[in-house]
């Protein structure tokens, strides 16, 4: 069958397009809304980071593994580099989301470049991303790279790990917070989707300034608006590493990780929530017992 087009759907549809001409309207320059449909997925974000990353990987031999929202680049080989993967990477973000980080997901890939000596960690953090690393663990960049020189473990790649799966699910997670609760897991246990830190290295230095009577309270601790800048800045990493240890020992880690992200705008330094969560004791009291404990734990 055979449809005519009527005179009258010829005028109307000339009348439509003399107004759209005079009005400078062009339906082949209107640029089309943004939707689901047409906004890239996570893969494919993740493929296409790999894709404009792979001339460099190659020159450096370097085993690329798209797993997102995780790309890893590394150079131990693709065995090992699938360990990472696998059982550190994996289990790590499975057990922290599990845990803590359930409001957010990285909707950004996260690059994280493995390197299995201080000479390539050194030499492509400079020639990659001009970077003179101040550490010789590893770092996490704001733009959602890791640079880890895992010959000198995974601790810090599980550290790091926990900044980059913080950040979409806390954006305002005080800095005190943010490394303290990294530094916990740089030596811990993973196991059905759990993760509990462990005693760590970090240990001897906070156990000595308690005994010499060193140690700034955890108020003035929490309440520092300049974690960094502090020249004790290893004891600061230390203080809040095993404060966040002493409440994950008591239960009450990841309630004080929910309360503190859920009133953060009333409570922007953590002080009263932690005030809420360790009731009906004080702060001081909880301090005391606190500083009790640490010096009876033991490392090695």
């Amino acid at each position: 069958m055979m449809f005519m087009t009527s005179p009258l759907r010829v005028v109307v549809g000339v009348i439509i397009g003399m107004i759209a001409a005079g009005a400078g309207v062009s339906a082949a320059a209107a640029p089309a809304p943004a939707t689901t449909a047409t906004r890239p997925t996570i893969d494919q974000k993740c493929q296409r980071l790999a894709d404009r990353w792979r001339e460099r990987f190659d020159a450096e031999r370097m085993t690329c593994i798209v797993s997102p929202p995780f790309v890893v680049a590394g150079d131990g080989g693709r065995q090992r580099v699938n360990r990472y993967v696998d059982h550190t990477i994996r289990a790590a973000a499975a057990a922290l989301h599990e845990k803590f980080f359930d409001r957010a997901r990285p909707d950004e890939p996260v690059l994280i470049l493995l390197f299995e000596s201080a000479e390539s960690y050194e030499r492509l953090a400079k020639k990659w991303l001009g970077d003179e690393p101040t550490t010789p663990y590893g770092y996490f960049r704001r733009d959602n790279i890791m640079v880890m020189n895992v010959g000198t473990g995974t601790g810090t790649l599980v550290h790091e790990l926990v900044h980059a799966l913080i950040r979409p699910d806390f954006p305002g997670v005080p800095e005190w917070f943010n490394e303290g609760l990294g530094s916990l897991f740089e030596q811990c246990t993973l196991a059905e989707c759990d993760i509990r830190g462990l005693e760590n290295w970090r240990l001897p230095a906070l156990q000595r300034a308690i005994r010499d009577k060193k140690l700034r309270p955890l108020k003035e601790l929490i309440n520092d608006a300049d974690f960094y800048g502090d020249h004790h800045v290893g004891l600061n990493y230390a203080q809040a590493r095993y404060l966040l240890m002493y409440l994950q020992e008591q239960g009450k880690l990841a309630e004080y990780y929910k309360r503190l992200r859920t009133e953060q705008a009333e409570d922007t330094t953590g002080l009263k929530t932690l005030e809420a969560v360790i009731g009906p004791k004080s702060l001081a009291e909880f301090e005391k017992e606190w500083r009790a404990w640490v010096l009876r734990l033991t490392f090695p």
